[in-house]
């Protein structure tokens, strides 16, 4: 990643939006998707609201990687 930023005639970082999708990938645990689909599976509503079960579920189904194909 870093020759794609870097280059003998400087440094380019292109678009901001870019440089923020990079930093994300950097940084983001190896094996994020796949312990995010684990923690998806365990999710439980319990006694709490169905709105924030919901919310919850939808926020682990964006990191695991599943979209919503209807």
């Amino acid at each position: 990643m870093a020759a794609h930023i870097v280059s003998g005639q400087g440094i380019h970082l292109g678009t901001m939006e870019n440089f923020l999708a990079a930093l994300d990938s950097a940084f983001q645990p190896f094996n994020m998707e796949r312990d995010t689909l684990q923690q998806l599976h365990a999710l439980k509503q319990l006694s709490r609201p169905v709105d924030e079960y919901v919310s919850e579920f939808r926020v682990f189904a964006i990191h695991a990687g599943l979209t919503d194909v209807s």
